[in-house]
């Protein structure tokens, strides 16, 4: 008997509507910006239609990625291992396993400030473990050197879950 937890990456369902809004409004800029003769208005929309092309296509970037699922999953019969597989839209993309032996600590955090978008959105998490055989945290959430946000709620879960895994395994022994 298996043990499994799946969760999702946060994920708006606004994506489609942005990338269709900005590339729309993008066009209509400069559908105006060739229609005007005013050399610094022409400017100014010729600048935000290029702003908006750029939010367009990188949201069509985001859509086409989709969105994340990590299933965890931990055998009864293999207590000391957690299983954890990456999908998009149903497609292995990532799979990994952890010892739970060598798990010292694992917590909720902040997402690593690596953009200006983690600098407006506070509210996005991440979870973080260290081993007993390191000295830094590795985030578990993160895939090729990308960290995907998590709910707070969606963090806890995961932390609860292996904590859970990890008493079982202690009380089985």
């Amino acid at each position: 008997m298996s043990v499994t937890l799946t969760i999702s990456e946060k994920y708006s369902r606004f994506w489609p509507l942005i990338a269709a809004g900005s590339l729309v409004a993008s066009l209509l800029l400069f559908g105006a910006y060739l229609a005007i003769s005013d050399i610094l208005t022409g400017s100014y929309l010729r600048l935000a239609a290029f702003a908006l092309f750029v939010i367009g296509f990188l949201s069509l970037f985001k859509l086409r990625d989709g969105q994340i699922t990590m299933d965890f999953s931990h055998q009864q019969t293999n207590k000391s291992v957690l299983d954890i597989e990456f999908s998009v839209r149903d497609q292995t993309i990532h799979a990994e396993t952890i010892d739970l032996r060598d798990v010292d600590h694992i917590k909720v955090d902040v997402m690593p400030n690596r953009s200006i978008y983690n600098d407006l959105n506070r509210s996005d998490r991440s979870v973080r473990l260290q081993k007993k055989n390191m000295d830094g945290w590795i985030y578990l959430n993160e895939i090729h050197g990308r960290v995907f946000p998590l709910t707070k709620e969606n963090a806890a879960a995961i932390v609860e879950f292996i904590n859970g895994c990890k008493k079982r395994q202690r009380d089985e022994r």
